[in-house]
């Protein structure tokens, strides 16, 4: 079980689901969102990481909140990524439904974290809700570069991880140049066009999510249902292949 997307820090009783799912081996990648989300993800990590098994995070600010963002709030995100070393810059993006994103407030905040993922050299879990293909306009101008002609993605560069995978055949084309990664949810398979773009990307480019961030249920209920969840987004990704 590997989780490539998952809000602990707004999930109930925090402490003891990290517990359950590191007794399970469900491994997960803890994204955070906004600064109170840094400083509970930050929490968890000096509690639960080991050396054999590392806490993944991620620090990063969501469209929604990006009209709230001021420059001491990004030097807050550099700070966290630069104490932590391992973190992937995110879950940074575009909504269309979020104040900032006609007016280019949005792509503002969301070109300011891809720059610090080219700098500090990370991985960026994108939310994109509205146009991907300016989202990949944006990683250009960031100076995300994509390998030409027959040249494979450097293994060196940061790599753009769309989460919650929602584009079309047209988008992967574009994208699979730049390296990128492609994390599905339940809702990838609901779009016949994001179902046959699916196919499209090469398996070693996909990752399966629950975007777990809210729930009522117990810490060991809310365990299984995160289990099953995964269950069927591979199940849903291994049928879209027949």
């Amino acid at each position: 079980m590997f989780d490539f997307h998952i809000h602990l820090a707004r999930l109930p009783q925090k402490k003891q689901l990290t517990q359950l799912l590191l007794d399970r081996n469900y491994d997960f990648i803890a994204v955070s969102c906004e600064p109170w989300e840094w400083e509970d993800v930050s929490q968890l990590k000096k509690e639960f990481s080991t050396e054999i098994k590392p806490f993944k995070a991620t620090y990063g600010i969501h469209p929604m909140i990006a009209t709230q963002v001021s420059s001491e709030t990004l030097a807050q995100l550099r700070t966290r990524l630069e104490e932590d070393p391992l973190a992937m810059v995110g879950e940074a993006g575009i909504d269309k439904r979020y104040p900032g994103y006609n007016d280019g407030t949005q792509d503002q905040i969301f070109l300011a974290q891809a720059g610090l993922a080219l700098e500090l050299k990370r991985d960026l879990q994108i939310h994109c809700v509205g146009d991907y293909m300016h989202v990949l306009k944006l990683l250009e101008e960031a100076g995300f570069k994509a390998a030409q002609g027959q040249d494979a993605p450097s293994r060196e560069a940061p790599r753009p991880i769309f989460h919650r995978f929602g584009g079309d055949a047209n988008f992967v084309k574009k994208a699979l140049p730049f390296g990128a990664l492609f994390s599905l949810h339940e809702d990838s398979f609901r779009k016949k066009s994001t179902a046959a773009a699916i196919k499209l990307i090469p398996e070693s480019n996909v990752f399966f999510e629950t975007d777990a961030d809210e729930s009522f249920l117990e810490p060991a209920e809310l365990l299984d249902e995160l289990e099953g969840r995964l269950e069927s987004v591979r199940a849903a990704y291994a049928k879209s292949l027949e």
